[in-house]
């Protein structure tokens, strides 16, 4: 009878969703996406077909092999992957790329990258919509919120960028959890609760987002703790967050501690660059695009023209809920107890965009020199997620004080249709002198001006028919507010995220044959320079994403779709990579040809990429003279540095083939060598995590691999662990004794052991007392 009764609710509440507008968030994104998923394409701009597919691929290629996906032997030579943050390896919503994968290759695991964009963009907005109904607002305003937030640019502009559409969407639910954790009597449901959404976002893979995301949780907590409770409420819910945090760092901890190791071994263990921290800073004049998205074009339309890129400083939510968050601002002055909470909403939305400004006031670069967190992102512009949060949630207020206007409401609202008719006159006649030669000015102005002309008639004549005083708004009234909002965000949103045939994921086996015996067991190096040609001037240009042919991206073999067809690349375009790796291709790209010649032999580089110039994004091959991937040599020089063994291997009388460097701290420098008999070393199996090698060393010496010194790797020497030695400045060295020697190099990282551990624990606890807390 129970079970019966549950069905009869969910039955009805399933109805009762598809004949509310609140469907409109959830269908929206789907629609927004439609071109892409539904007609069997897959996103491919950018990171999808550079990063995440390639990630998740090689992911699944290793999970095939019998071994976790712990080491990325194909990428840098060799690099962490599952500590590779934004892989976002134990994210749960992924593993459907793994499903996918299972049942259709790779073509199907790319294409369900667009589905499961649409399904956060409309998880967003339904976290949005309940967040609006918690504090107490109607049905159109949970409607207009939950459109305004997860159709808006920041989200809909950044939606190709898989990792950030993921951990943003968990925002509104964080923000819902801890205002019922703020405003709960018995707090132990409620802790548990946000601990488990910190815990999904922190999995999702966007440290950025999630760090903004806590910051802003913190202001939320506060704001409602004292206004509800005043200093004892705050002390209770402090308490209560710090809980909530704890539990999520537990639940997420095998994601975490890998990639906090990565973190302290990687480029970004200091702060970021100050230059590089302030690449992407709000660019003042894209302020017009808080009401004119594409005044300044649209690289989906093929036309944009701004400073920058498109997407970061993209932060429209819509005409309609830009007007009804500034009538909020002028309503709720009126009204005593929400003056607090427009206060605080409105200094968010200064406060994000004053650090958003970044490099263009002086706020946010003082703060990145003296406050820590401030230096650990580039791209301050991402700051803005606040005051998209701040306009949305106004936007549903407002609509609380929306009706039918009268006296000298109904003046302005006659004035503002004149508004809009000379908006669109004015665009029009500016479209006809430029088509005669009259008027010289970017075309996409007018055309943004002529959009906004035609969505505030809309806006205009749904004020006209609002309903009158208190009357509750009608449903028909209700469906046309949330169409002509949806239109309109969907509009400026269309073809942000471009889909391809599913053509460039299908196995080429004949794509790259006769560079597979090239290679052998070497590896591929594409020059800096030409790996920025081919990105920004050709295949992923920041003016237009429909520049070039994506079918060809494939053949160009850009890091990282390597991936793809298993072809092994010096180059690396994670986000976080070894330090040492970096400085010794930043080494490598300023050095003169006779020491990057020899640079590329250590890193067993026997084929060299070059574009192909006048010829677009065509590439050729050239074979090159390296070292092999192993390799015997009978002598070893200590040193106590990198710093050292970066002079001895730039200082031209260096003979990789006899010698190695190897750093030994605080040891006597000198030379350790065998009996000068000649050795030999082969490789016979190598995989992810494990590399077996034999050796025949007669008089002893040193066995060199050419693959990336990292902590968390073993080497067993005849059954024996021997120390790994840091050669050549990046790659690894270990002693060999005598004679013959089995030789195995083992990915097993501790970082992961203990954080499995700590997980294992976590989630089994989390479950029973989430039970037990439901049972009492």
């Amino acid at each position: 009878m129970a079970n019966r009764r549950k069905s009869e609710i969910f039955s009805s509440a399933w109805r009762g969703l598809f004949s509310s507008p609140r469907v409109i968030v959830l269908l929206a994104p789907f629609i927004l996406l439609a071109p892409v998923w539904l007609a069997g394409k897959a996103l491919y701009w950018g990171t999808p077909s550079t990063q995440f597919i390639p990630w998740w691929w090689q992911a699944w290629q290793t999970l095939r092999g019998g071994e976790l996906p712990l080491w990325n032997p194909l990428l840098g030579m060799g690099a962490p992957l599952l500590a590779n943050y934004q892989s976002g390896m134990f994210y749960p919503p992924n593993w459907l790329y793994f499903l996918l994968a299972a049942v259709g290759g790779l073509p199907w695991m790319a294409w369900g990258q667009a589905f499961l964009v649409a399904a956060h963009l409309a998880w967003a907005g339904w976290g949005m919509l309940l967040l609006v109904r918690r504090l107490g607002l109607g049905e159109l305003a949970q409607l207009v919120g939950g459109l305004a937030f997860s159709l808006s640019g920041y989200l809909v502009a950044r939606a190709h960028f898989l990792s950030v559409n993921a951990a943003v969407a968990w925002l509104p639910w964080v923000l819902l959890a801890a205002y019922a954790m703020v405003h709960a009597r018995q707090g132990n449901r409620a802790v548990l609760k946000l601990g488990l959404l910190l815990a999904l976002q922190w999995l999702a893979g966007h440290a950025q987002i999630a760090w903004y995301t806590l910051l802003l949780a913190i202001a939320w907590i506060a704001f409602w703790a004292l206004w509800t409770g005043g200093w004892p409420r705050l002390r209770q819910s402090f308490l209560r967050f710090v809980a909530a945090a704890l539990i999520a760092l537990a639940l997420s901890a095998l994601q975490l501690l890998p990639t906090a190791e990565f973190l302290l071994h990687s480029q970004r263990a200091g702060q970021v660059d100050a230059a590089q921290a302030m690449t992407y800073s709000f660019w003042p004049w894209r302020f017009i695009t808080l009401v004119l998205p594409n005044f300044f074009g649209n690289p989906g339309h093929g036309d944009y023209w701004g400073y920058g890129n498109y997407w970061e400083d993209a932060a429209y939510i819509g005409l309609l809920p830009i007007f009804l968050s500034l009538a909020a601002l002028i309503g709720l002055w009126k009204k005593g107890r929400q003056r607090t909470l427009f206060i605080f909403l409105v200094a968010l939305i200064v406060c994000a965009f004053l650090l958003a400004l970044g490099k263009n006031l002086p706020i946010f670069p003082w703060l990145f020199e003296h406050v820590p967190g401030f230096n650990l992102f580039h791209s301050p512009t991402r700051f803005s997620i606040w005051a998209v949060f701040a306009m949305a949630l106004l936007a549903s207020y407002g609509v609380e004080s929306w009706h039918r206007p009268k006296g000298g409401a109904l003046y302005w609202s006659r004035l503002g249709i004149a508004a809009a008719v000379a908006l669109l006159f004015s665009a029009g006649l500016a479209a006809f002198l430029q088509s005669l030669g009259r008027l010289s000015i970017p075309t996409t102005f007018f055309r943004a001006m002529a959009m906004a002309g035609v969505l505030a008639l809309g806006a205009a004549w749904l004020n006209l028919r609002a309903p009158k005083g208190k009357q509750a708004a009608s449903g028909k009234w209700t469906w046309l507010v949330a169409w002509l909002i949806s239109i309109d965000l969907l509009y400026a949103g269309w073809g942000l995220n471009p889909g391809t045939s599913l053509d460039l994921y299908q196995e080429r086996p004949e794509l790259h044959a006769a560079l597979r015996g090239q290679l052998g067991e070497g590896r591929l190096y594409l020059p800096a320079d030409d790996e920025r040609v081919l990105k920004f001037e050709h295949l992923f240009r920041f003016d237009d994403f429909y520049s070039e042919a994506p079918r060809s991206i494939r053949a160009t073999l850009l890091p990282n779709i390597n991936l793809l067809d298993a072809i092994p690349s010096a180059n690396n375009f994670d986000p976080l990579l070894p330090q040492r790796y970096k400085a010794w291709i930043e080494t490598l790209e300023a050095a003169p040809a006779v020491i990057k010649k020899d640079m590329l032999k250590h890193m067993g580089v026997n084929v060299v990429e070059r574009l192909i110039p006048g010829e677009g994004a065509s590439v050729s091959f050239e074979i090159f003279d390296a070292l092999p991937r192993a390799r015997w040599v009978d002598c070893a020089r200590a040193v106590e540095s990198g710093t050292s063994a970066l002079e001895a291997v730039l200082s031209g009388d260096y003979d990789p083939v006899q010698n190695v460097i190897i750093e030994i701290p605080a040891a006597p420098t000198g030379t350790m060598c065998g009996s000068g008999a000649q050795g030999h070393v082969e490789i016979l199996h190598a995989s992810a995590n494990r590399v077996q090698l034999r050796a025949d060393a007669p008089g002893g010496g040193w066995l060199v691999l050419a693959d990336t010194w990292y902590p968390g790797w073993h080497a067993i020497v005849n059954g024996e662990e021997q120390p790994i030695y840091v050669a050549d400045i990046l790659f690894r060295a270990v002693l060999l004794p005598e004679g013959k020697a089995e030789v195995e190099f083992i990915y097993r990282p501790l970082s992961f052991t203990f954080g499995l551990v700590l997980s294992a624990l976590a989630w089994p606890t989390w479950f029973f007392l989430w039970r037990r807390e439901q049972l009492e």
